[in-house]
This record gives C-alpha cells, structure tokens and sequence, in this order.
C-alpha cells in the first residue's frame, strides 16, 4: 500500500507516506497517533477517515473502525466535497471488505461513479467490488459500459466471463450464451481477437450452445494460432471432434497428442474412447487433468459401444500395435503411461469376454518387471487387479516373488518386496491369515524395516526413507490381529512401531495420522490431539484433514482444546471467503479467464462445506456448554444465535441438497474409512477380506446431513424449553418474548422434526423421555441442560414442557 501516494482528498503525499509506513511495518501505535494529527488538520477528509478507520481494523476494534468508515462514508457523500479520488475509495473499500460490509463499499463507488461517469479508475474499482459480492450481473453491465466508453478488448472479455459465470454457477438459460456469442462476433469482425484466454473463452462459448463445428472452424482458422502450445490445441480440437461424434478424426488427433505426450493418460483414454466409439460424457472430461491414474469407473462406457466383433477386434488391435510402438520409442523408464495403457487394453479384451490367452497376465507382470519398485506400483494397477480370479491372484503374486528375486539393486529389491506386500493388502488376503501367519507376516516387515534402512543414511532428513510404508503396513496388521483377538497387546504394539518410526524420521504423518486415530479409539484423546498437532496443519488442509480428529474432539470434554480447533478452522475459512474474491479479481486483472470461473467455483465449493456448516454449530454448542454456570451468559449466547433461529434457517432443505464434501478420505486407517465407521468397535467377521472398502459404500453424506439437521434443532430446543420452564416464565412476561403456548407449540414441532430424525416416532420419543426423566430425577437443573447438550439427553429434557 505504501506505494499509493499522491494528493489524495487534497492532502500532501509527505504527510501521508509515514502513515502507510507505519501501517506497513505493523506499527499501528504510532500510524494511529499520526493519523489523529492528520484529522486535526483535515477533519473533514475521507481519506484521513479511511486511514484511521484501517488502522483501527489492524489494531482489532471493528466496532470502532466502522464507526469511523461510516463517518467517512458520510463525508464523501456531503455536498461539501467535490473531489473523489481512487485511493479514498479502495482504502474504504479494504476496511469494510476486512469488516464483512461489501455492501457499503459498493455503494461508495457507485456514488463515486455517479459523479464521474467516465472515470476508468472509479469504474475498474466498481467492478471489483461486484466481483467481490459475486454480483455478475452488475459485474457485466459495468464491463460492457467500459467496453462502450474505451473500446478496450478486456473489458469485453470481463463481459463475457460475467455472462459465463451466471451460466455455470446461476444455471442462467441459453439466451445468455448467445449475447456472449454476439458480442464477441461483432468485436471480432472489426477488432479480431488478440488473447489466448480470450480464444478459449469464445470456444468454450460455442461447445456449452453445441456449436462444435463452429468452434472448429475457429479453432482450425487464424486465430488457433493464439495458442501456443501444439499440444493443448490438438487436445481442444480432439475433444470438440469427440463431442460432434467424429470419432474417427478425434481419435487421430489424440492419437498425434500420445506421440508428443506418451504419459498423457487422460488423453490415452480418450483416444481409447473415440476410437472404440463408447458412450462417454463428454461435457465432464477436464484436458487439463493428465494423472496416470486408470479411469475403470467407466465400465458400462465399455460395454455400450456399438462396434461389431470384427471392427472391436480391429481397433483394440490398432489400438495397441500403436501402444507398443509408444513402448519402443520411448526409452524413458519414468514414463508409465505406455505400459500402463497396455494392460488398459486387454482389460477392454476382459470387459468383452475375450480372455486373450493370458495377456492379461502378461501385461500387469510386465509392468511389475518395470516399475514394480515405486511406491505408486500398486495404486496404477489396483483398479486392474479386481478383474482378476482367485487362482489368478495366486498365479499373480507367485510371479511376482519370481521377479523380486531378481532385483540387482537393494533398493529396488526392498520396493519388490513392498509392492507384494500391498498386493496382498489389495487382494485382502491378511483377512484370511491364520493369526501366527499374521503375527509372521508383521516381524517380517518390521526386520525388513530394520534390516535396510541403512539405505536410507544419506537422504535428506525431510525426504521419505526406502521401505517407509513397512511400519504402516506392519501396524496395520497388529491392528487387525487385535480385531480378531480383543488383545490389547495388539494395539499397544501398533502404537510402538509408529512411535519406534517416529523416533527415526519425525516428519512422516501417515505414521502420526495412524497414531491419532489409535490412540483416539483408546480414548486417550490428549495423545491424540498432541499428534495431530505436530502435523501442522494449515490454509486449505484445515478442511481437507480436520476430520481425523474434529468429530472424537467434539465428544470429548476437552473442551478448550476443542474450541481451540474449531476457532482455528473457523478463522482460515472466514478469512478465505472473505479474501477469496481479491484472487478472482487478479484473475480478471492479468486476462487468466479460465481462472476467474475456477476461483468463483471453488469459493462456492468451500462456503457450502458441510464441516463449515458443522463447525458453526458445533461451536455455539460448545459456548452453551461452557457457559452453562451463568444465566446471563447463556442468554448472550442465544442473542447471538438469534435465539436459535439462525441454524434452522442455514439447515433447510435447500442448504443441505446443497453441501459439498470436501474432504480427503484416502488418508483414514482401513478401519476407519469414514469418520462414522469404525470397524474396531464390532466384531471380526471370517471371511470379510473386503471390509475396509464395503464399509465405504455407507451413504456418509445422508449421514452428515442427518446429523447437521439434528444439531442446528438444538439451539432452539433449548432455548424454547427455557422459555416454556418455571425458571424464565417471569422474565417472558417482563420482556414481551415469546408467549408460553407459542413456545410450547413451537417446540413441540421440533421435538416432533428431532424425533424424526433419530428415527422415532413422536409417541416413541415421549415415551423413551418419560422414563429417561424419571430415571435421572433431574427436570428443573439447569445446568444439567446445557452440560449434557447431546441428542437423547437434550430430547428427553425439552419433551417435558410437552408431556401430557
């Protein structure tokens, strides 16, 4: 900010720049002493306002920094002063951005852009705060004004992307693409088009009306030239062939992609699609993404293609003489994607019912023989492995041993041995072990551990060590060994070998994920959460990792460590969304439209996260609970709340069809797949070789949503059993709340919705609250009320205000 300077609202730079200094080098102390000597010389001006309004925000008084923003709002809409400058206005505009008023800011420039109607500044600033508020419509009707007034090409294309983005997160009509269409046209026959970004952006205009060969003809014309990369181009062009159902030409050029770009894998199945004419969405498929990753999600696509037996086996065969071509030319031993589209292929023979005389086989030994040695070995070809039989899993792993045996390299013998290992795991054949078999198998690995990692001397200690994955694996099994045998000793050295791992490498948090999640289940939640905070979570991984420890620390009676949690998760997403849009608008600012619709979507993504949805709740709860000594503490809590009213309004219906999922499951222990299940709370059952990945079929989200339904009626119940009690009726009738007959009707609507919930009937729930309520002898305690705020205990305390 130091770098704005000039005569702002009239005043000298030389008595503003040691204010921005001091705010710079976070000196806010002295910044606010400066700005009030500022004031007493211009007391009138909104710029000298802004400044102290900022600094003021800095310092952590918000209720004082608004007072002084709306003071300088006042100023700058007096009649008295003429000269609006920019500065004045983005300094109001990053105080009430950071005070959550995007409203007021907008208005200051929209009274700005009144007075000056062809001030580019005021107006480039206008556009920014609707880009802030999400306001597309605003956000296109000023772009195409500074379009008109400047002829810029930018402008339109802030046009466009705004008409974009109310297509793809409004759901806005098809009348909408073609305005985009127009515009673009008319400034092309007079103008043409000189940005890549732009090019791709009227392209992807034409393929979401289903203009394909439109978009072709550009794409093929003059302007294809704006993208430089051969290779991206051949991918657009690929795709819009695919989507106009000329496969024969989508496959060529996907085909001339694979031979610039071997380890394309995204654009392999791709061409394996067009050229085997299969049924696939095309409107889903992302050019950008290029993981080596098998997409076997896919198999109905498979089996819905429309070849006859002679034309399948033709092109499977094409498909994979140019395969095995790609093998010869490319020498690299990095490069996967070749031998992995070959076992692709005879999947496809597999999907067809044809057996290939063991190519299969062949194939998948094959790329073990490569790259059986990476830790990613397993992975690549798990998809593939289900496909294969019993006996063909034993014919598999015995060859397998066959090959290790051959390794030249220690290291590439330890990642042999590994790789059977998780093999093995994949197969689920440590389910069907004999304990002895398996306490063998768990010595085995950790001796190998021991034995090699020598191999490790000389890395980088933040580098992963040779065999890393022995430890885990080998605890794994202690924990499966304690599954099936309920002894402790079990679990107590699966905790052992993590810590022993520790004490060598410190930085490897699948081990510390293990140990949370062990420890957790041993109800040592203070260990638990000591290892969760080494894992230094931060930004982003707040959402995605938070699940491994937020659901057992909610329960627990850690409460400030609890609060802790919540307030940290909760501080990164307010800030987020709050700061998000200022990406969005840099995006604009350097032409990156691909990016403006990729931030927008994913600051949508992150404001519907069920977890933020839960935090919110779950830490009014935790407040209700830490506060339930003091009446008048609680009532605070519930002004805030707006009684309770707020949570059922941010849970409705529409709410939860809305919520995003955003976290990273892969990472749970296989006990655990979901923070719902786990499987050490039952018994073993023989023969379930599969129960870590059955259990992940659970509908986790209707779970979720149940649960958020359930804890957003708490609030309110409690606060309506208060109401409805002896203890509050006086303080109803001197306030004027809610009626005693209102309150008990309301409540017993949710009292009825709870008990839905919890899968009761409301005649079941009366009745299950009447016993619970005669039993604990406790109808009037207060604080047993908000101490106890779970489920059951807060039904059968609210139901007797209802209870005939």
């Amino acid at each position: 900010m130091a770098t704005k300077f000039g005569l702002a609202g009239g005043i000298p730079e030389r008595r503003v720049r040691p204010i921005w200094d001091a705010v710079d080098s976070r000196q806010y102390k002295p910044a606010l002493k400066l700005a009030a000597s500022l004031l007493s010389k211009y007391p009138s001006s909104p710029y000298a306002l802004a400044l102290k309004a900022l600094i003021l925000e800095r310092m952590g008084k918000p209720d004082e920094a608004l007072s002084v923003c709306l003071e300088a709002k006042e100023s700058l809409y007096s009649d008295n002063f003429l000269h609006i400058d920019e500065l004045t206005l983005s300094t109001l505009q990053i105080v009430f951005q950071r005070l959550d008023h995007l409203d007021l800011a907008s208005s200051c420039y929209e009274h700005a852009y009144a007075k000056h109607p062809n001030n580019l500044e005021i107006m480039i600033g206008l556009f920014n705060c609707y880009v802030r508020e999400c306001s597309f419509v605003k956000q296109q009707q000023i772009a195409i004004k500074m379009y008109k007034l400047f002829s810029e090409e930018r402008f339109l294309l802030w046009a466009v992307c705004s008409i974009e983005l109310q297509v793809v997160c409004n759901s806005s009509g098809r009348k909408l693409l073609q305005l985009a269409e127009a515009l673009l046209k008319k400034h092309m026959a007079s103008h043409s088009l000189h940005e890549p970004d732009a090019l791709v952006m009227y392209i992807s205009i034409l393929e979401q009306q289903e203009k394909y060969d439109a978009a072709l003809e550009v794409l093929s014309g003059n302007l294809g030239s704006l993208i430089g990369i051969e290779e991206d181009k051949l991918r657009i062009q690929g795709r819009l062939l695919a989507r106009a159902c000329n496969y024969a030409a989508a496959a060529e050029i996907f085909q001339r992609v694979l031979e610039s770009c071997p380890d394309d894998w995204q654009t392999f199945l791709h061409y394996l699609a067009c050229l085997l004419e299969e049924d696939v969405d095309w409107s889903k498929t992302n050019s950008s993404h290029q993981s080596c990753v098998p997409c076997v999600d896919d198999i109905k696509a498979c089996k819905t293609t429309h070849l006859t037996e002679d034309e399948f086996d033709s092109r499977i065969s094409n498909a994979l003489s140019f395969v095995q071509k790609l093998q010869m030319d490319c020498r690299n031993d990095c490069v996967r994607g070749p031998h992995l589209a070959q076992i692709e292929i005879e999947r496809r023979h597999r999907l067809h019912g044809i057996t290939h005389d063991g190519k299969f086989m062949e194939s998948l030994l094959n790329y073990f023989y490569r790259f059986g040695h990476l830790s990613c070995f397993t992975s690549d070809v798990e998809p593939f492995l289900r496909l294969l039989t019993d006996d063909e899993k034993d014919q598999l792993l015995n060859n397998m041993r066959t090959l290790e045996s051959t390794s030249a390299s220690p290291i590439k013998a330890l990642g042999h041995a590994m790789t059977i290992f998780k093999v093995q795991e994949s197969f689920g054949i440590m389910f069907t072990l004999s304990l002895r078999e398996l306490e063998g198998t768990a010595r085995k690995m950790l001796e190998m551990f021991c034995k090699d990692l020598k191999l490790s001397r000389d890395l980088d200690p933040q580098e992963n060590m040779h065999g890393e994955d022995l430890l885990s694996m080998a605890s794994n099994i202690l924990v499966l060994l304690f599954w099936r045998s309920r002894k402790l000793g079990y679990l107590l050295e699966a905790i052992m070998v993590l810590e022993y791992g520790l004490n060598i490498r410190r930085c490897v948090w699948q081990y510390k994920i293990l140990l949370l999640h062990l420890y957790s289940y041993l109800g040592a939640l203070p260990l638990a959460y000591e290892w969760y905070s080494t894992l230094d979570v931060k930004n982003i991984l707040l959402e995605t990792v938070s699940h491994h420890i937020l659901p057992q620390m909610i329960s627990s009676p850690l409460w400030q460590e609890t609060g802790d949690l919540l307030k940290d998760y909760l501080k990164f997403m307010d800030d987020h969304l709050r700061e998000a849009a200022d990406l969005t608008c840099v995006a604009y600012r350097h032409r990156n439209y691909s990016k403006v619709i990729e931030f927008v979507q994913f600051k949508e993504r992150l404001e519907n996260s069920n977890q933020l949805l839960m935090a919110r709740l779950d830490v009014s709860i935790l407040q209700l609970k830490q506060k339930a000594d003091s009446l008048q503490e609680v009532e605070r809590v519930f002004e805030n709340l707006n009684h309770g009213s707020r949570f059922l309004e941010m849970s409705n219906e529409d709410r939860l069809k809305s919520l995003t999922f955003n976290e990273d499951l892969q990472a749970r222990p296989w006990w655990s797949p979901t923070p719902s299940v786990n499987l050490l709370s039952g018994c073993f059952e023989e023969g379930s070789a599969c129960l870590g990945e059955s259990s992940k079929g659970r509908d986790e989200e209707y779970i979720v949503k149940k649960v958020i339904e359930r804890k957003s009626i708490l609030p309110r119940l409690v606060y309506l059993s208060i109401q409805s009690g002896s203890i509050s009726s006086k303080e109803n009738d001197r306030n004027g709340s809610l009626s005693h007959a209102n309150a008990v009707g309301e409540l017993k609507c949710l009292l009825e919705r709870c008990a839905r919930n919890i899968g009761l009937s409301f005649d079941d729930a009366i009745k299950c609250g009447s016993c619970h309520l005669q039993r604990s002898k406790i109808i009037q305690g207060f604080r047993f009320r908000f101490h106890q705020l779970d489920e059951l205990h807060c039904f059968c305390q609210c139901v007797e205000p209802v209870l005939p």
